[in-house]
């Protein structure tokens, strides 16, 4: 089986969230995804200003999905 990452940004002040974004990418283990996403999660949060992020208490949340192989 393969994966596929969504990784969505959220405030913890007011529970909304940004529209997720799926990671043009598949992988071939679950361990592979979910490192890949906390990578990922690590370089979104560097990437904001530290106002944005500290204001708004901004977290990331993400899933990999499994998807079946034709």
């Amino acid at each position: 089986m393969n994966f596929i990452l969504t990784i969505t940004l959220c405030s913890f002040i007011n529970n909304q969230c940004l529209p997720p974004a799926q990671i043009k990418a598949e992988y071939t283990s679950w361990k592979e995804c979910v490192v890949s996403a906390l990578d990922i999660s690590k370089q979104l949060i560097i990437a904001k200003e530290d106002t944005f992020v500290n204001d708004n208490k901004v977290a990331v949340q993400f899933t990999c999905k499994e998807v079946k192989q034709i």
